[in-house]
This record gives structure tokens, C-alpha cells and sequence, in this order.
């Protein structure tokens, strides 16, 4: 069977079966090729990395995003191949048009693993998909043409070749080349002006997904085009691109590019991060992109690393006797010390993306009023505002069905017992829906007050009737299912009568209000009560893992580590107390 066809099964390579012999010259042949194949690629998609020699600023931003996680995320790779196995391959490469427009265009397997990906493919969202396109595709769901070139070949930006133009007539301060076989710094020749690569309509490209059924699984810049930032004439870009992530707060200025050590004329600053919902949940030596990390050992290699454990920090080695115990890359115990310095580093680097996301959902989400309505010996009753601190599209947006976004409230008598709670998790980490295992299994009960704003996706069952699911697959009761095109138009209905997405969440400057109800007979009688208010925020819940685990997770990673670091990476954007002072 080959390893590059096949679905992972979430298996790590302890329990594969060993050759009992290497044939050294077939190695060095596939090597070679690999090489080749390598270079091939990179002659027609430039790597991030290339790119980041001149423009080390905008590949700092870009290497810790979720542009360039895109591919990487290995919760993204296995519902794409759920999907396939439900819809019995219907599906195709549609995920995988806008996750990795590079790995699409270069015909990879859907279903391959990122370890056999080329790198340029893993880099996800990278720079030539969005300055190798010279054409506006409208809303194509990531069905992109990218304009083939190597390095020196033009690329396409906002304002054209007057910078480069300059820098190309002095050569002799900023030493380049744009003849591919001249030595030299290579450079490319021309900047093209390409204006709509500044406007919302390049984002809709990616950033409206609809399903060949007409399914509208995601809708941000539709939303976007009906809000009061559209109609005010601010852009994605002045929001997503600027000083402050999800305000339009004017951008920085400084040098579109450093070239051997000299540094380019001012000019507007465009940010590369993009700071969204999402977060790694795999190897730090393998995400953030580190060209460092990626010259010291490969992902499998890596993969081997262990972090936790504190290999390569003095406190461990210390205690270190023996190298042998260790996979053969991290025996020596000076690549572990080297290791761990990266190791570092990038950690800081996941700790600033974690900032800058903050910084975007408290920009998205505010916890605002709390209206208390009885709080006496018969019980206590309070509801809690949400709002939205945007005008630009609905919180959440984007794969609405994927997002969580909840209140966890907890009420404790004086001595600190608890009374009331809702929000709370099941052993498995999701939160007591009507996804919830536990709950389905009538372990635990549902929480009658969730305030939630993920969306649901509903399909028709066999009597017409409907019912959620996590994963929108419609399930015709005479056929396989299948993705296929509408045979009736949509203009009317604006999808398919099969399945649609139920939003729950806020529309622009709107809000929503959560309402509980603490029963007299919880009185405890050892007031005041105290009421913590949180407002938290995961990019998806455990039971989709649970929902997709079949088809096993890139890495080696199992669902329980999956799922673990994903309720780990939750985000706590507000909180408020209040006390009830009860006379009983």
C-alpha cells in the first residue's frame, strides 16, 4: 500500500514494521529525486521562506498565522477526509483549494499526510497565493488559477514597480539579480500593479464558501458586504491589515523590504498576521515555519522531540547518563541543547499569536450588561448581554459551525459549594449540548441554560423532518450521498432544501442575552452568593474530533491529545462577578 494514498490512522511509527536492511543506493536515488522534485516545485511556487530573505518582517507575521496553519492543521486534514469517506469522495479537492492552493495546483492527493507534502505546499496560505494572482475571481471558493514563475519571475502588489524600479537602478548598493542564471541575489524583475489585491472582493475569493450544492457553509464577506463598514468604505484590509487586529486603526510604516542589510524606502505597512480564532495544536518544532527548525532536522524528526519532557533544558540533561535511550537524530545531547533554543523561540512566537488573537476577539466580543431580575429566599433569576464589537460582519463568522463561543456561569454560596452552573464541560471537554456524548449516553444532563453561539448544520431526515449534525453531509434515503450540483436553481432559496446552516450568532453591533434561573430548593442558605461570568472562546468543539477521529489525525496525534490541546488553547475574553445578598 502506498504511505502517499493512504488515509492516516493516527498511528505513530513505534508500531510499524522495521526493514531488516537499508539498500543505501535506493535511498540516494529517492533523495535525488525528491531533491529534483523540490526544485521543480519551487520553480513555479517560491517558498515563503525565499521571500522572508527580503522581506523578513512580513514572513515573521505570516510564518506564525493561521494563513500559514491553513494545511498544517491536522483537525482541518481529517474533516476534509471525513468528508470524502461520507460523501463517498464527492467532495474532490474542494477543501483543499483554499487551504493550499500550492498542493492543489501541484496535484497532491487530498488524503496525503504533511510529512510527504512538498514544503511549499505545507505553507498553506502562502505568499505567491496571493501575489501570483493577477485576475479577481469574485466568489470562487478558493478556486484559483496562481500565475507560475520562479523567483525572479514578476509578482503582483498594490502599488506597482516604482520601489523596485529604484532598487534595480542601484545595483551596486543592494547587489541584485533578475536573471535566474547570473550569481547573485535574485530578485524579482517586476512588480505588477494589481489594485483589487487591496480590496474586500480579493478576500471573498477564500473567504465565501459554497458547496457544489449550493450549501452556503461560509459567508464572511457576504456578511461583510451588507455592513456598516461596507457602507462606510472601510475594507477587510483596514481591519485585519492594520496596527490593531479587528480595527481599522491605519497602518504602520517603515521599509517594504530589507535587501542585503539595506532597507527600502518608507511606505505604507500592510500586518501578515491576520489574527482569527484558531490556534496550533501540533509539534512547535514543526509550526511556527522556522527555516532554522526546518534545516535542523525533518517534521518526522521532530516529531520525535520531546518538548514536555525537557530534553535540551539543563534540568533534564543533567540527569542524562546514557544517549542511547534517544532516537538516533537527538542523541547527541549538543543537537538537544540546539533543539531546545529553537524550541523557545518558537514558543515565544506562539505566545505573541496568542496575544494577537486576544486582541482580536475582545475587539469582536464584549460582556456587557447584567441585569439581575430576583435574588431572594425564592431564587435568583439574572440575565447576561453579549455584543458585538464589530461592524464589519457577524461574530462569529466564517466556519460559524465550527466556533465556539460560550458563558460559563457559576454560582457558590459563602463557603464556596456550588449551586448553579452552566457552560461547564463533560469529561471529554464539550460543553452539555446536544453533542455531547455524555449527554447522549443520559450520563450527565443537558444544560437547559447554554449560552452558546455556534452555529448548527440541519439536514432533511427521510420523513422530512430535520436534525443537527456535525458535520453537514445531507443523507438521501434513495442514494449514497454525495456533494453534487443542484439540478434546480438557487436564486431563490439561496441554498438547498437538503441542508443549511442554522447561525446563533451576532449580527454587526448586535447583541444577545443569556438567562438563568438558580431554583429556590439550591438555596443553601449561607449567603451571599457570588455569580462568576465568563465569557470564553475555543475554535471548535471535542465533538468534532470525536466525529472525525475514524480517519485518524495527522502526526501520529491521537483524538485524546487532539482534543486536549484544543480545550487547553481556550481563550478567556471577559469575566464579571456579582454578588446576591439573600436574607433567608
Amino acid at each position: 500500500k502506498d504511505d502517499k494514498d493512504s488515509l492516516l490512522d493516527g498511528k505513530d511509527d513505534k508500531g510499524a514494521a522495521k526493514p531488516e536492511k537499508k539498500d543505501k543506493k535506493k535511498d540516494v536515488v529517492k533523495d535525488a529525486e525528491a531533491a529534483h522534485e523540490a526544485l521543480f516545485a519551487e520553480s513555479r511556487y517560491p517558498s515563503a521562506g525565499t521571500c522572508g530573505t527580503c522581506h523578513p518582517k512580513h514572513y515573521q507575521e505570516w510564518a506564525v498565522s493561521q494563513h500559514s496553519y491553513a494545511q498544517l492543521s491536522p483537525v482541518y486534514l481529517s474533516l476534509n477526509n471525513k468528508i470524502n469517506e461520507l460523501a463517498n469522495g464527492s467532495n474532490g479537492d474542494f477543501c483543499l483549494r483554499c487551504h493550499n492552493q500550492v498542493g492543489a495546483n501541484l496535484g497532491e492527493n487530498s488524503f496525503v499526510s504533511n510529512l510527504e507534502r512538498h514544503p511549499t505546499s505545507r505553507e498553506g496560505i502562502t505568499c505567491v497565493v496571493c501575489h501570483r494572482i493577477n485576475k479577481n475571481y469574485n466568489k470562487v471558493s478558493g478556486r484559483l488559477a496562481l500565475v507560475e514563475g520562479g523567483l525572479t519571475a514578476p509578482i503582483y502588489g498594490p502599488t506597482g514597480n516604482k520601489e523596485l524600479a529604484r532598487v534595480l537602478d542601484n545595483t551596486h548598493q543592494y547587489r541584485v539579480v533578475t536573471d535566474p542564471k547570473k550569481p547573485g541575489r535574485q530578485i524579482h524583475k517586476e512588480v505588477k500593479q494589481f489594485a483589487d489585491i487591496s480590496n474586500p472582493i480579493f478576500c471573498g475569493a477564500c473567504h465565501d464558501v459554497t458547496l457544489f450544492n449550493g450549501f452556503r457553509l461560509e459567508e464572511a464577506f457576504s456578511e461583510y458586504r451588507t455592513s456598516p463598514a461596507a457602507a462606510r468604505g472601510e475594507t477587510c484590509q483596514d481591519c485585519h491589515m492594520g496596527k490593531v487586529q479587528g480595527v481599522a486603526s491605519g497602518y504602520e510604516y517603515g521599509p517594504g523590504a530589507i535587501v542585503g542589510g539595506v532597507p527600502t524606502m518608507p511606505r505604507k505597512l500592510t500586518n501578515h498576521f491576520f489574527a482569527g480564532p484558531d490556534y496550533s495544536i501540533i509539534h512547535p518544532g514543526i509550526f511556527p515555519h522556522n527555516a532554522e527548525a526546518q534545516r535542523m532536522a525533518t517534521l518526522k524528526e521532530w516529531l520525535q522531540f520531546d518538548v514536555a519532557a525537557g530534553w535540551g533544558a539543563d534540568a533534564f540533561e543533567e540527569k542524562v547518563k546514557d544517549d542511547s535511550g534517544f532516537p538516533e537524530r537527538w542523541q547527541s545531547v549538543d543537537d538537544r541543547y540546539d533543539a531546545r533554543e529553537i524550541i523557545d523561540y518558537q514558543l515565544k512566537r506562539l505566545d505573541w499569536a496568542r496575544q494577537k488573537r486576544l486582541e482580536v476577539l475582545r475587539n469582536g466580543y464584549h460582556l456587557a450588561k447584567v441585569v439581575v431580575e430576583q435574588a431572594d429566599k425564592d431564587g435568583i433569576e439574572f440575565r447576561v448581554q453579549v455584543k458585538s464589537g464589530t461592524d464589519g460582519h457577524n461574530v462569529p463568522t466564517g466556519f460559524s459551525g465550527e466556533r465556539l463561543v460560550w458563558l460559563e456561569v457559576t454560582v457558590t454560596d459563602r463557603d464556596g459549594k456550588v449551586i448553579f452552573r452552566s457552560g461547564d464541560r463533560d469529561p471529554n471537554g464539550d460543553l452539555r449540548d446536544g453533542h455531547s456524548s455524555y449527554v447522549h449516553a443520559g450520563k450527565i444532563p443537558i444544560d437547559p441554560y447554554l449560552f452558546s453561539l455556534q452555529s448548527y448544520f440541519v439536514t432533511q431526515n427521510g420523513r422530512g423532518g430535520e436534525i443537527e449534525h456535525v458535520i453537514p453531509i445531507p443523507y438521501p434515503v434513495i442514494s449514497l450521498p454525495r456533494v453534487l450540483p443542484s439540478p434546480v436553481s438557487l436564486v431563490f432559496t439561496g441554498e438547498p432544501p437538503t441542508e443549511r446552516n442554522h447561525k446563533r450568532g451576532i449580527e454587526p453591533l448586535g447583541e444577545r442575552w443569556g438567562e438563568y434561573e438558580v431554583d429556590a430548593s439550591a438555596l443553601t442558605g449561607k449567603g451571599p452568593y457570588k455569580a462568576s461570568i465568563k465569557l470564553l472562546q475555543q475554535p471548535a468543539p471535542v465533538n468534532l474530533l470525536i466525529a472525525i477521529q475514524s480517519v485518524g489525525f495527522d502526526y501520529g496525534l491521537s483524538p485524546r491529545a487532539a482534543g486536549a490541546a484544543l480545550v487547553a488553547g481556550t481563550q478567556l475574553l471577559w469575566e464579571k462577578s456579582l454578588t446576591f445578598d439573600i436574607k433567608e
